[in-house]
Formats: C-alpha cells, sequence, structure tokens
C-alpha cells in the first residue's frame, strides 16, 4: 500500500471514529481516601476538559456521608462567567441542576445525558464548574465529596476549589483543603459536537483532494 493510501485510511479512521456514539473521557480524577470535605454551603471544584468533544454525555462523582436524606444533595454545573475573584473567573451561570438522594454510607452518583451528539443543549465549555450542596447537616451529621488527593490523570484541576459565601449569585470565595489538594474524584465523558465533525470531515477531504494531486 502506498504512503498516500496509509494516509487516507489513517485520516477515514480519525473521521469515523469522532462520529461513533461511543464518549470520551474528558476529565477524571479517580483514586481512593477517607478525606471528605463537610459543608452546608454550596461547593465544588474547577476543572478544565481535555480533548475537543464538548457535548456531555456523562458526569460521575463520589461522596461520603453518615446519614440518608431524599432529595437532600443538589448537584450542578457552571460556566465560567462570574466576576474574577481571587485572580480567576468564578462559577457565572448555571448549565445544569440535579436533585438527588442521600445516601447513608455515601456512594457513587452517575449522571447520564445520553450520546446524542445533536443535543447542543448538553454542550459544555472547556472550563467549568461542578458543585454540590448537601441538606441536613445537623449535629453529628457528615457528607462530603471525597478528595484523595494528587492531581487528575485526564484534564487539569487546581488545588483548591470554590464555595458559596453568600446569597448573591457572585458570592463566592476559592478556598483550599487543609490536607490533600482539593480535586474530588470525578469522571466527565463527551461526545463530539456536530460541527466539530463537520470542520474535520471538510479538513480531511482537503487533505485527500491534496494527495490525489500528487
Amino acid at each position: 500500500m502506498a504512503s498516500g493510501a496509509f494516509k487516507i485510511v489513517g485520516l477515514l479512521a480519525l473521521v469515523a471514529t469522532a462520529t461513533s456514539a461511543s464518549a470520551a473521557t474528558v476529565y477524571q480524577h479517580s483514586g481512593s481516601g477517607n478525606f471528605s470535605y463537610t459543608s452546608g454551603s454550596e461547593y465544588g471544584d474547577e476543572i478544565l476538559l481535555q480533548g475537543w468533544e464538548r457535548v456531555i454525555s456523562g458526569f460521575s462523582f463520589e461522596y461520603a456521608a453518615n446519614y440518608a436524606l431524599s432529595g437532600g444533595l443538589t448537584f450542578r454545573i457552571y460556566d465560567q462567567t462570574g466576576p474574577v475573584i481571587g485572580g480567576a473567573a468564578s462559577p457565572g451561570g448555571v448549565l445544569y441542576e440535579t436533585v438527588l438522594d442521600i445516601q447513608n454510607g455515601g456512594g457513587v452518583v452517575s449522571i447520564d445525558f445520553g450520546n446524542d451528539p445533536t443535543n447542543l443543549a448538553n454542550l459544555i465549555p472547556d472550563r467549568l464548574t461542578y458543585t454540590v450542596k448537601f441538606s441536613g447537616l445537623l449535629p453529628g451529621n457528615t457528607a462530603g465529596l471525597i478528595a484523595p488527593g494528587g492531581n487528575p490523570v485526564i484534564g487539569l484541576s487546581a488545588s483548591d476549589f470554590w464555595e458559596k459565601t453568600g446569597p448573591g449569585a457572585n458570592d463566592w470565595a476559592l478556598k483550599a483543603i487543609n490536607g490533600p489538594s482539593a480535586n474530588f474524584i470525578a469522571t466527565v465523558t463527551a461526545v463530539p459536537e456536530p460541527s466539530t465533525v463537520a470542520m474535520m470531515a471538510a479538513g480531511v477531504g482537503m487533505i485527500l483532494v491534496a494527495l490525489r494531486r500528487k
């Protein structure tokens, strides 16, 4: 097989991969540990996604809790369009919100957004903040995201996190944990948006024309 044919096969395989329904992992921080950050305030981690897939298909995170409460856990995803606080843009608009039950003993929450690349309501930016808020934190109750230490294996995250300091939309503060880095266990998967796939296909088409002219 000629070298040009090898290039064509490789480029077509790239486009086929991008258009498949399988999702890619664009952020992942895994590990194990028994340190969890308990707070009655809304808080969470700002993350930078890897790759080009930006239609979210799944989000999972792990938490600990020593009590149960129906509808006690609120999970949100924000874009980073808020005012600059501590040298960084703070969480701005809410992109997604859901209310979940708190399970005694904690567990893994897996949110399935589906693998439909045309659902642009699930389009997420390169940088975002995900948060949790635990209700029912009476004396003796603990619940929080698990921080195993270290850095993400896919994507990026600083060692601090955002915490809500008041009722206003812009009431956020950057905080750190006295212990492990404030990178919590989480995984984000996504599929390419149609415009990205179209651009890749157009680029491959131009390269194929150039190769055939040689």
